[in-house]
């Protein structure tokens, strides 16, 4: 299976990202963060970078996203993941899905940006709300964001700060949608786990690679998991919700 795909996934050829949060044989912690407003299937050597900053290493966390635009256009502000860093933590976001921008814009009292995804608002909110990263605050402010859904809430959040990493996964229809059967299949989300570590993928990833099919479950909507990695002892605590 090949990271970089080929253009015939071109319908999520909007640009590609990804961040990185690793801890090297050493005990070193590093950060990789790219976004690019080419194709994933066209940018071979940032797919080489990733491929070389993961090595050597004893543990990494990784977020990668393939851009189908929905609101704003195809711009590096614009291009997943979106990386929040005003605080004393670092966050980034990926999102798939339609998340309604007005309203948040207008409940966090802040400007509605021209040319401005709305992940970027769902990101602010996050940001903003949260009162620590404890697993149950960013459990709640996870769950509070929800109620902006249009469409769906399938995000990979990572949180950074010396010492610790949280990645935040959900899947989340708006529940008028629950319904139509193409649009639950189209946002299913799945998880693959091996001896090796831990992935979770769109429907479009088990699209175009069938052999999957056979060594992934797929994750319940309306759910989420954050799994926290102690960076210095390498400990990992996993923990569900639903919504």
């Amino acid at each position: 299976m090949s990271l970089r795909g080929s253009s015939s996934c071109e319908g999520h050829g909007d640009g590609w990202g990804y961040v990185l949060v690793g801890v090297l044989e050493g005990g070193e912690e590093l950060v990789d963060h790219y976004r690019s407003t080419r194709p994933v299937y066209e940018d071979p050597h940032a797919l080489s970078k990733l491929r070389g900053s993961a090595e050597g290493m004893a543990f990494w966390l990784v977020v990668a996203h393939s851009r189908r635009r929905a609101e704003g256009s195809v711009r590096i502000g614009n291009t997943h993941p979106l990386h929040y860093t005003w605080r004393e933590f670092d966050m980034w976001v990926a999102h798939n899905g339609v998340v309604d921008a007005n309203a948040i814009s207008r409940d966090l009292g802040v400007p509605r940006a021209e040319d401005t995804t709305d992940t970027y608002y769902l990101g602010e909110f996050i940001y903003r709300s949260l009162r620590s990263l404890s697993l149950s605050d960013i459990v709640e402010k996870v769950r509070e964001a929800s109620k902006y859904t249009k469409t769906a809430m399938n995000t990979s959040i990572l949180f950074y700060v010396k010492g610790k990493a949280i990645l935040v996964v959900t899947s989340y229809l708006n529940p008028d949608k629950l319904g139509d059967s193409k649009v639950v299949d189209y946002y299913k989300l799945y998880l693959l786990q091996s001896l090796d570590g831990s992935a979770t993928f769109s429907s479009s990833i088990l699209k175009y690679y069938r052999a999957l099919n056979e060594i992934v479950s797929g994750i319940p909507l309306q759910s989420g998991i954050v799994v926290e990695v102690d960076l210095r002892r390498l400990e990992v605590a996993r923990v569900p919700f639903r919504f």
